[in-house]
């Protein structure tokens, strides 16, 4: 029985969908859906329930799928003892779409020595894809992004996946644009004439898709922007004209970088939380450490600013 077969069945049961499974494992859905197949048959039950709105587990199926994810747990601890002996500088860490978070990912990156054996793998992704990338044991650390509205859908999620989770920094989003538009945002009215740019795979646990879009438009409820990463969101900011993005607070080098400028407005839910989750159990290693410790420096230095 090959464990790589249990990482594709985790997926799938975390997408709910063999296609978007595939896409998450770079990987062709005929292939996957063949490598289920073949694991069913070796296991001789049904893990999957193939129906009109995705797959769902069988009752057997939910068992496998527990033993399964203990299985790829034990074996990334054992993996782990490997390196213990070695002089390797890792991080596993997967955040939310933040600036200030990048930022900090990229300083740890670059205090690193370059003569010694590095492996890092950090992926930026949206809030849902956060839980259930540390939930199945893909990353060691994560940092998720809500809106304070939302938070009971998430924590109870975050503890239906057996998780924990500490808070971090719970602020008020930031209207960001660049320096050019600026100038005509003079209150929230004109706010809501402009275009807001939002990231279109953002989803809430236990929500329906179309009730997210809602929100997402929100305070211009006939006009947005979908991009999926940030790379596009700042290209979009600076080339769009009356375009805002609503993001976290930043130090003021991170916007010059990019001409934009911040401001903030009496803005309906749009009061945020990070939180850092982690696995139960999970022993913060020196690197995880030195990644916290450098995300507080630069909370800190932002809220300072904001004073």
């Amino acid at each position: 029985m090959n464990t790589l077969h249990f990482k594709y069945a985790v997926e799938v049961e975390r997408t709910g969908s063999i296609t978007q499974a595939a896409e998450n494992l770079y990987m062709g859905q005929p292939n996957l859906s063949k490598a289920i197949m073949e694991l069913e048959d070796t296991l001789g039950f049904q893990i999957f329930a193939r129906t009109s709105k995705g797959v769902l587990p069988t009752e057997k199926g939910n068992r496998f799928l527990s033993y399964a994810k203990n299985v790829l747990a034990q074996i990334e601890k054992m993996e782990a003892l490997s390196d213990e002996n070695t002089d390797h500088q890792s991080l596993s860490l997967v955040i939310s779409r933040s600036g200030y978070i990048a930022s900090a990912a990229a300083k740890f990156a670059g205090g690193l020595d370059p003569s010694g054996k590095i492996r890092l793998n950090v992926r930026e992704t949206n809030a849902v894809q956060v839980i259930g990338c540390v939930a199945s044991g893909a990353f060691g650390l994560g940092v998720v992004r809500y809106k304070q509205l939302h938070e009971k859908y998430f924590l109870d999620y975050i503890s239906d996946k057996e998780l924990d989770v500490i808070p971090f920094w719970e602020f008020d989003s930031m209207v960001t644009a660049s320096k050019r538009n600026f100038s005509s945002v003079e209150d929230y009215q004109r706010l809501c004439e402009m275009t807001p740019i939002v990231y279109g795979d953002e989803s809430i646990p236990y929500l329906s898709f179309g009730e997210v879009r809602r929100e997402a438009k929100s305070p211009a409820a006939d006009r947005a922007v979908f991009v999926y990463d940030r790379s596009t969101a700042l290209e979009f900011l600076d080339l769009l004209a009356d375009t805002y993005m609503l993001t976290s607070p930043a130090l003021s080098c991170e916007l010059d970088k990019y001409g934009l400028m911040q401001k903030k407005y009496e803005i309906p839910n749009e009061r945020c939380k990070d939180v850092i989750v982690f696995q139960k159990g999970y022993k913060f290693s020196d690197a995880d450490r030195k990644f916290i410790d450098l995300l507080s420096e630069i909370k800190n230095e932002i809220e300072l600013t904001l004073r």
